[in-house]
């Protein structure tokens, strides 16, 4: 039987040079693909994470941080006057504005109508700095990421979050109306301690 060939023939299964360069050169190439494709993702990831908000806020200004209040804005860039604010929302209002640093903050109306708290709310979450927004029908902030919850206060009733939200001072300029936000370094109303942010 010779027509048969042997069931292991060990100078049929050996690779040819040829062969074996061209199975290093494909490997090769399918290797650099793989790095390409992998560092392109990569960029493509690191310089295209832009938070996805609702609003537009300005840009991070590096600027010290100094006693120095700043004017609320709104989406547009315009001050926020105070009397304006407040005649165009019900009592208890939180509204997103641009705050310090150009955080997202909420400026919240008094539970009466009248004014403005005393105290301003940053809208990023203590746990991975995903914007919060106000639930008006649970009355609490909800973060959309991983489930954080805050009372109507700023102050953390569900985790993962570590801490309570941001404050900010909120004052009026006298001679224009406009909005104030400075610092908190007072103790925390919500926790009795310093700030967490300071």
């Amino acid at each position: 039987n010779n027509d048969k060939a042997a069931p292991f023939d060990q100078a049929s299964t050996s690779a040819s040079p040829t062969t074996e360069n061209n199975a290093l050169s494909r490997r090769s190439l399918l290797t650099y693909m793989l790095l390409a494709a992998a560092s392109a993702s990569t960029v493509a990831t690191t310089t295209a994470a832009v938070p996805c908000n609702a609003f537009a806020f300005g840009t991070f200004s590096s600027a010290s941080e100094g006693p120095k209040p700043m004017v609320a804005v709104d989406i547009a860039g315009r001050p926020i006057v105070a009397s304006e604010f407040v005649s165009t929302r019900g009592s208890g209002d939180r509204s997103m504005v641009q705050g310090l640093k150009s955080d997202p903050t909420y400026l919240i109306v008094t539970a009466e109508g009248s004014g403005l708290e005393p105290y301003a709310i940053n809208a990023e979450c203590t746990h991975l700095g995903c914007v919060v927004p106000w639930d008006s029908f649970q009355k609490k902030f909800i973060c959309p990421c991983h489930g954080s919850q805050y009372d109507s206060r700023g102050a953390v009733i569900r985790g993962p979050a570590p801490g309570p939200l941001k404050l900010a001072k909120v004052g009026v300029e006298e001679d224009t109306g406009k909005v104030l936000l400075e610092n908190w370094a007072d103790k925390d109303f919500r926790t009795g301690e310093n700030p967490w942010w300071m």
